[in-house]
């Protein structure tokens, strides 16, 4: 198999990452990285894998990036779902105690 095929697979995760509006799927992930270690292992390793290489791994140093960007999305969300939780419970208590 080539390095052209782990090339693009590279490029299509480089791709996907620098959507900042990606929400990832763990079963895309899965099969993407199913992909990238079958083609990785049968790579010929030829002139230009040393930068392929380096980009693969900078993909990697970008991934807790997109975990704290996610971290705090989801945090947001709870935070707003704690408030309308309160805010529900307040609506029950006004409502028991205005009949």
């Amino acid at each position: 198999m080539s390095d052209a095929l782990v090339l693009g697979l590279v490029e299509e995760l480089e791709g996907i990452l620098a959507d900042p509006a990606w929400v990832p799927d763990p079963d895309f992930l899965l099969g993407w990285n199913q992909r990238f270690a079958e083609a990785a292992a049968r790579a010929e390793r030829g002139p230009e894998w040393p930068e392929i290489l380096k980009r693969a791994h900078a993909l990697g140093d970008r991934v807790p990036s997109v975990v704290d960007r996610l971290a705090k999305e989801m945090d947001a969300i709870r935070h707003e779902l704690a408030g309308q939780e309160r805010g529900q419970r307040a609506l029950k208590g006004y409502g028991a105690s205005a009949r």
